[in-house]
């Protein structure tokens, strides 16, 4: 009977330490209005936006991370939406993203990935986004991030 207990205090406050320590891991977000460069991940054509927004969110960590990018270039109107975080670090999120070309869904659910998310305001990130099955770098989009908090 006292085992028992022990085992349910000792599970109880290393849950709660996790819990205490989420509290305290550190929250980045980064912004772009200002993008580089789009790759068509079907085409393999590459662009210069004439527009674009970009932001990314993430608890290093975690799973709580939020990414978005749209950019209007020659080849239509691109959104990447990060659906699903697997991890996150100070320089990268990784995850599943949704492709969206022109409002229709060209990769559903791909693995990707974005990275150089720790850099200061004037510095670039890369988001590369491959197949539903693995890594690569198919589809992208990249911007100087203009803003950042980190809290």
């Amino acid at each position: 009977m006292n085992r028992i207990r022990v085992g349910l205090l000792v599970l109880g406050l290393s849950s709660f330490s996790s819990l205490a320590l989420a509290k305290w891991l550190p929250v980045h977000q980064i912004a772009s209005d200002k993008p580089l460069y789009v790759v068509d991940g079907s085409t393999g054509k590459s662009y210069v936006p004439k527009l674009g927004r970009a932001s990314s969110n993430w608890q290093i960590g975690t799973k709580q991370a939020f990414s978005h990018a749209v950019a209007l270039a020659d080849g239509g109107l691109y959104e990447f939406r990060l659906v699903h975080t697997q991890s996150s670090d100070d320089a990268t999120i990784n995850g599943l993203w949704d492709i969206y070309r022109d409002a229709v869904l060209v990769c559903d659910d791909c693995v990707g990935k974005a990275y150089g998310v720790d850099g200061a305001v004037g510095n670039y990130f890369k988001i590369y986004v491959g197949t539903p099955s693995a890594y690569a770098e198919l589809w992208h989009f990249s911007g100087y991030i203009t803003s950042r908090f980190d809290y």
